[in-house]
């Protein structure tokens, strides 16, 4: 047998185990399975719980779960292990919204890859439940890496005001104004469903915090005056043209001096550095990205330097987050700049 039939082979097996672990993870968010075994329980309790429920399917469930680490068994009766109560645990810190997504959407995309590239006008927009939930939920899991980042970052600053464009659910405005007591906040969405959910969360902080539905390409100087403009995971959902133009108006609503502060993650190129090697790498999204209208993918180091200096940025200063899984771009309005 030739050694590239064994490397085919493994990654064959490997695509299966991950794919397993995808749909019995999704499943078990769905049924609310991994808060259920969190104490031990046999398969004739779950279904005595859910006597509708099919018993072969439940069974099969149950051994997968197994098979990959994320349930023990004592004799018929299962629980979640360190890994299955991890499941649980970060559910709500982007990991449920992450699986739901690829098991969803990256899935049905991917199976269509064939004819999305030689028939480009079969394009579909992004689907309203990504836009609409997902994507702000799913984005919450990259705080853990950023917000150490950003904290230091306002702290070396010393900033007072800040706007967040496309800030989601305002998780990290939220975060800002609880951190530092003199910051005022605001922040600026564009999904009117997303927008009343952050701002029932800004309520309780009165004027120190505001929410605006607004499209960010459409920002003038009534907004406010600020210290810095964040962008958060979202430059890549503006083509070329619209980004010029975006960071045209963020320059607009920034004080003398005032920087802007661009997250995003990567379409990386040096393959070498990256820390998770056998997992779904930052480049997989950009491709599940270009593969709906309107979308180009994730942009590159260099792209988004170039379009921070050609807008008139300078000083510029590059954060990679811990595992590599983004990077911070901050970058000041150069003087004399409006």
């Amino acid at each position: 047998m030739h050694p590239e039939v064994l490397v085919l082979l493994d990654k064959t097996i490997t695509l299966m185990e991950s794919l397993g672990f995808l749909w019995v993870v999704e499943t078990g968010f769905k049924l609310d399975l991994w808060s259920k075994l969190e104490t031990e329980k046999d398969i004739d309790q779950l279904l005595a719980l859910h006597p509708g429920w099919d018993r072969v399917l439940l069974d099969h469930w149950l051994e997968q779960a197994y098979i990959l680490n994320l349930l023990d068994k004592t004799g018929y009766a299962y629980k979640t292990t360190k890994l299955g109560k991890a499941v649980e645990n970060y559910r709500q810190q982007g990991l449920e919204a992450m699986y739901q997504e690829l098991a969803t959407h990256w899935s049905g995309c991917f199976s269509r890859l064939s004819d999305l590239i030689i028939n480009p006008a079969h394009k579909e927009n992004l689907a309203s439940e990504m836009e609409e939930e997902l994507i702000s939920r799913a984005s919450v899991a990259s705080e853990l890496f950023a917000w150490p980042v950003l904290k230091a970052k306002f702290q070396e600053e010393q900033w007072r005001s800040v706007v967040d464009i496309g800030c989601g659910e305002a998780s990290y405005l939220i975060k800002l104004i609880e951190s530092f007591p003199d910051i005022q906040a605001v922040g600026v969405e564009i999904n009117p469903k997303v927008a009343l959910r952050a701002q029932a969360k800004a309520d309780q902080y009165g004027s120190r915090l505001r929410i605006v539905c607004a499209d960010a390409l459409e920002l003038n100087q009534s907004l406010g005056k600020f210290d810095v403009c964040l962008l958060h995971n979202n430059i890549y959902y503006f083509s070329s043209e619209q980004r010029v133009r975006l960071l045209h108006n963020v320059k607009r609503i920034l004080n003398p001096g005032g920087q802007v502060g661009i997250l995003s993650a990567l379409r990386e190129t040096d393959y070498q550095s990256r820390i998770f090697r056998t997992h779904i790498p930052q480049n997989l999204m950009s491709f599940f990205l270009a593969c709906h209208r309107g979308f180009i993918g994730l942009p590159k180091q260099g792209e988004i330097i170039e379009l921070l200096e050609s807008a008139g940025f300078s000083s510029l200063e590059v954060k990679a987050l811990a595992l590599r899984t983004s990077h911070y771009f901050f970058a000041k309005l150069d003087t004399g700049q409006k």
